[in-house]
Protein backbone atom coordinates (compact mmCIF):
# COMPACT_ATOMS: atom_id res chain seq x y z
CA UNK A 1 0.00 0.00 0.00
CA UNK A 2 2.86 2.39 0.79
CA UNK A 3 4.34 1.74 -2.62
CA UNK A 4 1.04 2.35 -4.43
CA UNK A 5 0.18 5.52 -2.51
CA UNK A 6 3.72 6.86 -2.95
CA UNK A 7 3.61 6.31 -6.70
CA UNK A 8 0.16 7.95 -6.92
CA UNK A 9 1.42 11.06 -5.12
CA UNK A 10 4.65 11.16 -7.13
CA UNK A 11 2.82 10.89 -10.46
CA UNK A 12 -0.01 13.18 -9.33
CA UNK A 13 2.43 16.00 -8.62
CA UNK A 14 4.15 15.61 -11.98
CA UNK A 15 2.44 18.65 -13.58
CA UNK A 16 3.39 21.00 -10.73
CA UNK A 17 6.67 22.88 -10.75
CA UNK A 18 9.19 21.48 -8.32
CA UNK A 19 11.43 24.47 -7.72
CA UNK A 20 14.46 23.97 -5.51
CA UNK A 21 15.09 23.18 -1.87
CA UNK A 22 15.44 26.88 -1.07
CA UNK A 23 12.45 27.98 -3.19
CA UNK A 24 10.04 25.07 -3.15
CA UNK A 25 7.33 24.92 -5.74
CA UNK A 26 3.88 23.36 -5.25
CA UNK A 27 5.10 19.98 -6.53
CA UNK A 28 8.21 19.73 -4.34
CA UNK A 29 6.69 18.30 -1.18
CA UNK A 30 4.29 15.81 -2.83
CA UNK A 31 7.08 14.53 -5.05
CA UNK A 32 9.57 14.12 -2.21
CA UNK A 33 6.97 12.58 0.09
CA UNK A 34 5.69 10.27 -2.67
CA UNK A 35 9.21 9.15 -3.53
CA UNK A 36 10.13 8.46 0.10
CA UNK A 37 6.85 6.64 0.68
CA UNK A 38 7.31 4.53 -2.46
CA UNK A 39 10.89 3.65 -1.48
CA UNK A 40 9.80 2.75 2.04
CA UNK A 41 6.99 0.60 0.63
CA UNK A 42 9.39 -1.20 -1.70
CA UNK A 43 11.80 -1.92 1.19
CA UNK A 44 9.01 -3.18 3.46
CA UNK A 45 7.59 -5.35 0.67
CA UNK A 46 11.00 -6.83 -0.14
CA UNK A 47 11.75 -7.67 3.49
CA UNK A 48 8.28 -9.11 3.98
CA UNK A 49 8.51 -11.26 0.86
CA UNK A 50 11.96 -12.51 1.87
CA UNK A 51 10.79 -13.39 5.38
CA UNK A 52 7.67 -15.10 4.01
CA UNK A 53 9.77 -17.15 1.60
CA UNK A 54 12.24 -18.12 4.36
CA UNK A 55 9.40 -19.13 6.68
CA UNK A 56 7.68 -21.13 3.94
CA UNK A 57 10.93 -23.05 3.25
CA UNK A 58 11.49 -23.92 6.91
CA UNK A 59 7.88 -25.03 7.37
CA UNK A 60 7.97 -27.08 4.16
CA UNK A 61 5.09 -25.25 2.51
CA UNK A 62 4.88 -23.02 -0.50
CA UNK A 63 3.83 -19.39 -0.79
CA UNK A 64 0.62 -18.60 1.04
CA UNK A 65 -1.72 -15.74 0.20
CA UNK A 66 -3.81 -16.11 3.34
CA UNK A 67 -1.85 -13.59 5.50
CA UNK A 68 -1.72 -11.04 2.68
CA UNK A 69 -5.48 -11.19 2.12
CA UNK A 70 -6.34 -11.20 5.82
CA UNK A 71 -4.13 -8.18 6.59
CA UNK A 72 -5.48 -6.24 3.62
CA UNK A 73 -9.06 -6.94 4.72
CA UNK A 74 -8.20 -5.90 8.29
CA UNK A 75 -6.76 -2.55 7.20
CA UNK A 76 -9.66 -1.81 4.84
CA UNK A 77 -12.20 -2.67 7.55
CA UNK A 78 -10.36 -0.44 10.01
CA UNK A 79 -10.62 2.50 7.63
CA UNK A 80 -14.25 1.80 6.81
CA UNK A 81 -15.38 1.33 10.42
CA UNK A 82 -13.34 4.06 12.11
CA UNK A 83 -16.01 6.73 11.73
CA UNK A 84 -19.18 4.69 12.46
CA UNK A 85 -17.99 2.55 15.40
CA UNK A 86 -15.15 4.64 16.83
CA UNK A 87 -11.43 4.18 17.23
CA UNK A 88 -11.41 1.65 20.08
CA UNK A 89 -13.72 -0.86 18.37
CA UNK A 90 -11.87 -0.40 15.07
CA UNK A 91 -8.49 -1.07 16.68
CA UNK A 92 -9.84 -4.14 18.49
CA UNK A 93 -11.23 -5.46 15.21
CA UNK A 94 -7.99 -4.66 13.35
CA UNK A 95 -5.75 -6.45 15.83
CA UNK A 96 -8.03 -9.46 16.20
CA UNK A 97 -8.37 -9.97 12.45
CA UNK A 98 -4.63 -9.40 11.98
CA UNK A 99 -3.94 -11.98 14.66
CA UNK A 100 -5.67 -14.60 12.53
CA UNK A 101 -2.95 -14.14 9.89
CA UNK A 102 -0.13 -15.05 12.29
CA UNK A 103 1.26 -18.56 11.98
CA UNK A 104 2.19 -18.64 15.66
CA UNK A 105 -0.90 -17.40 17.46
CA UNK A 106 -0.52 -16.26 21.06
CA UNK A 107 -3.81 -14.84 22.27
CA UNK A 108 -2.38 -13.36 25.48
CA UNK A 109 0.13 -11.28 23.47
CA UNK A 110 -2.60 -10.31 21.01
CA UNK A 111 -4.81 -9.06 23.86
CA UNK A 112 -1.91 -7.06 25.34
CA UNK A 113 -1.10 -5.52 21.95
CA UNK A 114 -4.77 -4.61 21.51
CA UNK A 115 -4.97 -2.82 24.86
CA UNK A 116 -1.64 -1.03 24.34
CA UNK A 117 -2.65 0.13 20.84
CA UNK A 118 -6.03 1.39 22.06
CA UNK A 119 -4.48 3.42 24.88
CA UNK A 120 -1.59 4.70 22.72
CA UNK A 121 -3.84 5.77 19.81
CA UNK A 122 -6.34 7.44 22.12
CA UNK A 123 -3.54 9.28 23.93
CA UNK A 124 -1.82 10.46 20.76
CA UNK A 125 -4.66 11.19 18.37
CA UNK A 126 -7.63 12.14 20.57
CA UNK A 127 -6.08 13.58 23.71
CA UNK A 128 -2.68 14.74 22.41
CA UNK A 129 -3.46 16.04 18.93
CA UNK A 130 -7.10 16.82 19.76
CA UNK A 131 -8.43 15.22 16.57
CA UNK A 132 -12.19 15.15 16.31
CA UNK A 133 -12.47 11.38 16.40
CA UNK A 134 -14.94 9.19 18.24
CA UNK A 135 -13.45 6.74 20.73
CA UNK A 136 -16.67 4.74 21.04
CA UNK A 137 -19.84 4.51 18.93
CA UNK A 138 -21.84 6.42 21.53
CA UNK A 139 -19.35 9.26 22.00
Amino acid sequence: MFLAIGVIFFVGAYNYSIGSASRMGPGYFPRILGGVLAALGAIIAAVGLKNQADWAKTEGIGWTWKPVIILTVAVVLFGALLQPVGMIASIVLLTMISGIAAHDKNYRELAMITVIMCVFCAAVFVWGLKLQMKLFPWS
